[in-house]
């Protein structure tokens, strides 16, 4: 069966690397920068909740590109016609559209104008805890069209017990550490850990490696502290990381970290950038490979220095980040 999975924007290659790992897969592909991915998989749906890149995921119907609001109603109808099998006259339809770019209508229209096709058809529409989800993604000119099987994120995690305010989402954070690739043996930092999302979405991944999680905020540090509660290698410390090099050997293998980026101000944060730098370098153990995420990438780069590998360009939170990766040495 064809299913459509949803992840952060900019991150659908990591949902076809999970799934060539975890599923038996035929074919898998995705749309750049759109956040989905079209699969065709061998596994029921009790398996793809174990996933950890996507977000949601349902029953792939169609897609396509439109111009305007009458070209995704279009493209809805066309794709929906087909999925009739799965309702009958008593079943409650929803509809359900995600919007992202710029556009002469609004999600709302969508929903409006692919409910009164269903109407028409002799369905009842339910705005509430519907029988059926029908979603109509428009991303840009992309459209999609699916029905939904996880209506709960898959990015809540049990491990989760604190909520850090500006926590990382685990999605993203299983991608970083993946890029970073740490072998066993081998200690992974992240030196602004906050709540512990990356260190707790590493320690499942990647489990023979040793954490360092470090934190200037001790309520931080408390909340990372019950995050982490079931993984052993991981040790959190209420530390300011720009001076950690005084208190802790050259330790690091690899930095994986999300800094603040603070657009109010950006002098002080290109201090912060340059201090963190200068702490990785005492912290190193020879030459580190470090996987950080910021929208202030030229800021870091500039004040870190190092050799960058790659960057690449993710969407969260209405706001284009980048995640970067480099090498530092001693």
């Amino acid at each position: 069966m064809e299913y459509l999975f949803t992840t952060v924007p900019g991150l659908e290659d990591f949902v076809i690397e999970e799934l060539a790992e975890r599923i038996p897969t035929s074919r898998a592909w995705g749309v750049y920068m759109t956040g989905r991915v079209v699969a065709e998989v061998g596994a029921g749906a009790a398996e793809l909740f174990r996933l950890k890149t996507v977000e949601r995921f349902g029953i792939f119907l169609g897609d396509g590109y439109a111009e305007d609001l009458r070209g995704v109603v279009e493209i809805a109808q066309r794709h929906l016609a087909g999925s009739l099998r799965y309702l009958t006259r008593f079943t409650t339809v929803g509809v359900r559209c995600e919007r992202v770019g710029q556009h002469g209508f609004t999600s709302r229209d969508v929903e409006r104008e692919v409910g009164k096709w269903f109407k028409e058809s002799g369905y009842t529409i339910s705005l509430v805890e519907p029988d059926v989800e029908v979603n109509v993604d428009v991303v840009e000119r992309y459209v999609a069209v699916w029905i939904t099987v996880a209506k709960r994120s898959l990015k809540d995690r049990p491990w989760r017990v604190y909520e850090h305010y500006a926590s990382l989402n685990p999605i993203i954070a299983n991608a970083m550490v993946r890029l970073a690739r740490p072998k066993p043996g081998e200690t992974v930092c992240d030196l602004t850990c906050g709540g512990g999302t990356i260190v707790a979405e590493a320690a499942e991944l990647y489990p023979h490696v040793r954490y360092l999680c470090v934190d200037i905020s001790l309520r931080h540090v408390k909340g990372a502290v019950k995050n982490t509660a079931a993984f052993p290698q991981v040790d959190v410390l209420w530390f300011d990381s720009t001076k950690l090099h005084r208190a802790v050997r050259p330790v690091c293998d690899k930095f994986v970290f999300n800094p603040p980026y603070g657009f109010r101000i950006p002098e002080r944060v290109g201090r912060l950038y340059r201090l963190l730098g200068k702490a990785m370098r005492r912290l190193a153990r020879g030459c580190a490979t470090y996987v950080v995420i910021t929208p202030r990438h030229k800021t870091f780069i500039s004040q870190v220095g190092g050799e960058l590998l790659f960057r690449r360009v993710v969407y969260q939170g209405g706001l284009y980040s980048h995640i970067i990766a480099g090498e530092i040495c001693q």
